[in-house]
């Protein structure tokens, strides 16, 4: 028992390696990647599927769309075939441990790959990805090596010789006893390579198995909910997706389990000469699978419309990019927490052209500031949690951390007292820069432009230092030769500084965001 146990603990161990390795190794090629090949339904549900097989993890996956949402990567219709796709990928553990684990020596093939992974992960930065993933690879294997020795001899232990899977509350138990598995070790990929191992060491037979694996999917469920409590409104429409999708598959499986179970041992019977149980679940796990996406498909659109209605937005839309799962594949979660920015100054930036038009600060301008800082707040926190190791990320999670530092100060500068004097003193100076900022402003969103807009804003802000410094030294020689009184000449210097203070905070924060698309 204490083999099952071990065995059960080296594959969690084993797929965890492999998937943060391969999440940090491959995150921003499969951005760029599922942004190219997403464009349809059936394009969408391959690319989910083919990442799913690659990072051996759906929740991965599920992590990764929520990402390419946030960051407007992707569509949240397309993020739906994607999930679909991720729950069809999972067949791929099936498949793995039925075609390999059982037909050749796993302690033999595993310890090379861990001893060479591990050597790997004190290599140079830049090889440690690498490492993890070659070592998680063999503890994989080693873990069902494990479980094959522990199930020896154990056949009577799992009291499965009484649940005969013919009767409708056998059926049921089978599917509620997967649906555990699942549950208590928070994987399914994990669950059916345990199942498979008890199908091949005989403790429990080709049909017990099949309403396992039904049970096992549907026991997804339960993670993707806990997962989703407390989370963005992205990832809880993804969540939701996820178990209306897996219950819904699981219940037609369920329904039509004889019929998948005829054909699964004919396509088994005619690949491999004769039936192989092990063999046949992976067919039938990817059967039903496949039966549940082509029967989703014609309906996505209304599927989202209802997803959308049933888990509206709400909170700061500032943040609503910034998922605390997300922080996880950094590639992904700085491109979230940049959108974010654009975001933040997009708000700003509609403050101040309400304040230069009506040159007061009402109640909606104040709400803008307020609603900027709490997401500066929110930010700050999102960008605690992410590691960049990767000299790239490094430097775009840099421009992030200054972008966002001046992103404050301009809010600190619009929040102050002498504002709406400035906007009343220094008239002609606003009336440039405001001409700047509106011919300017859309280019946020475009990586393309931000770099001339940049351009642009150090201009004008070297333009307006050149005139506060001149104008200054002759405010204060007008009071001097009593021309004016050195109050006046002391207030209309203060409006030069805070016009000279938004616009030099106002370029660096763009001239930030320009560096990370560089």
């Amino acid at each position: 028992m204490l083999h099952v146990i071990g065995g059960i603990g080296l594959f969690l161990l084993g797929m965890n390696m492999l998937t943060d390795g391969l999440k940090e190794l491959a995150g921003g090629l499969l951005k760029k990647w599922l942004n190219r090949f997403t464009g349809g339904r059936v394009r969408s549900i391959l690319s989910g599927a083919l990442i799913t097989a690659l990072i051996q993890s759906s929740s991965a996956t599920t992590i990764l769309t929520i990402g390419f949402v946030s960051a407007g990567l992707l569509t949240f219709m397309q993020s739906i075939g994607v999930i679909i796709g991720a729950n069809i990928g999972t067949t791929s553990t099936s498949w793995i441990v039925s075609l390999i684990g059982f037909k050749v020596d796993l302690q033999a093939m595993s310890l090379p790959f861990i001893g060479g992974g591990i050597l790997l992960t004190f290599a140079p930065g830049r090889y440690k990805p690498y490492g993890t993933v070659v070592a998680g690879f063999g503890l994989l294997f080693l873990g069902i090596e494990f479980l094959q020795a522990g199930m020896n001899g154990l056949e009577n232990m799992f009291m499965f010789n009484s649940i005969s899977g013919e009767t409708f509350p056998h059926k049921l138990l089978l599917i509620l006893i997967g649906l555990v598995m699942t549950v208590v070790m928070q994987s399914s990929s994990a669950a059916i390579a345990t199942t498979l191992t008890m199908l091949h060491a005989g403790a429990i037979g080709f049909e017990q198995t099949a309403f396992l694996v039904i049970g096992q999917t549907i026991g997804t469920t339960v993670t993707a909910v806990l997962a989703a409590i407390g989370a963005s409104i992205p990832a809880k429409r993804t969540a939701l997706t996820h178990v209306v999708f897996n219950i819904i598959t699981g219940g037609i499986a369920f329904l039509i389990a004889p019929l998948l179970l005829t054909l699964t041992v004919t396509i088994g019977t005619s690949l491999n000469g004769e039936f192989d149980a092990t063999l046949g679940i992976a067919i039938f796990h990817t059967l039903f699978k496949i039966i549940g996406a082509l029967l989703f498909l014609p309906f996505l659109r209304p599927f989202a419309n209802l997803v959308l209605k049933m888990v509206p937005d709400k909170g700061n839309a500032l943040t609503s990019y910034l998922d605390p799962n997300v922080a996880t594949v950094p590639s992904v979660a700085i491109d979230a927490a940049y959108k974010t920015l654009v975001k933040m100054m997009r708000e700003l930036s509609g403050a101040i052209v309400l304040l230069m038009e009506t040159k007061r600060a009402n109640g909606i301008y104040e709400q803008k500031i307020l609603h900027v800082e709490e997401a500066i707040a929110t930010t700050r926190r999102f960008l605690d949690s992410i590691q960049s190791t990767n000299p790239e990320l490094h430097h775009k999670h840099l421009a992030v951390v200054h972008a966002l530092d001046h992103i404050e100060r301009l809010t600190r500068v619009l929040k102050d007292e002498q504002k709406e004097k400035a906007v009343q003193l220094q008239e002609k100076l606003i009336s440039e820069w405001y001409g700047v900022l509106l011919h300017n402003e859309s280019s946020m969103g475009h990586e393309e432009k931000i770099v001339e807009f940049a351009s642009s804003l150090a201009e004008t802000s070297a333009t307006i230092a050149d005139e506060r410094r001149e104008r200054r030294h002759r405010y204060f020689e007008r009071s001097v030769k009593n021309e004016t009184e050195l109050e006046t000449s002391v207030e209309k210097v203060e409006a030069l500084l805070w016009v000279d203070r938004l616009a030099y905070h106002y370029w660096r924060t763009i001239a930030r965001m320009a560096e990370y698309v560089k």
